[in-house]
């Protein structure tokens, strides 16, 4: 019931680009609110499953990226990795933007939400330990303010392509297709 629920979620949000109401989900589930309450008891729990459905097709994206990636060079695995968190927002777009405005308090008090972000923070760190180990990064690079960078360009890049907005900066180019060019810019 979980997981229908969290479909039926993910597909009112998409249609209306709101986080959808409980009666709402009721409604498309077909059953009534109170039996909805027995499995998801209030609207922050729908959020916080949504959310976490969110971050496993993103973790699995990332995977299936970094395993296709004919290169073990960590320069085209970390475009990869950049490759399948534009891949996830284009599908995903409503989920994109709720985790990224979820509250940090909503976002910490939910554990598995942390453990799946430190997931990606570690494989990235990771990734950049190689890239500094081949040479590619100075001895001294600051990983940990780059891994911030990194994402903070990364959301930056993909919020603009979800606006629609960064194809006009790069005349010939779609939107994804604007994101992927920046993205090897800047690795």
């Amino acid at each position: 019931m979980l997981s229908a629920a969290v479909t039926a979620a993910s597909r009112l949000a998409a249609e209306t680009g709101e986080p959808p109401r409980l009666k709402a989900v009721a409604k498309a589930l077909g059953i009534k609110k109170e039996a909805l309450k027995a499995f998801i008891p209030n609207r922050t729990y729908l959020l916080g499953a949504m959310a976490d459905t969110a971050l496993l097709r993103l973790l699995h994206m990332i995977t299936d990226q970094i395993c296709r990636c004919s290169s073990s060079s960590p320069v085209f695995q970390l475009e990869a990795v950049a490759n399948a968190y534009i891949d996830w927002a284009r599908l995903y777009p409503h989920e994109f933007r709720l985790i990224g405005q979820m509250p940090a308090a909503l976002f910490e008090a939910n554990p598995r939400l942390l453990q799946y972000e430190q997931s990606i923070h570690d494989l990235v760190f990771k990734i950049f330990q190689r890239a500094q180990g081949e040479g590619y990064l100075a001895p001294e690079e600051d990983l940990t303010m780059l891994r911030a960078i990194s994402h903070t360009y990364l959301y930056g890049v993909i919020t603009k392509m979800m606006l629609g907005d960064l194809a006009r900066w790069t005349p010939g180019f779609s939107d994804q297709d604007a994101a992927r060019a920046a993205i090897r810019l800047f690795n």
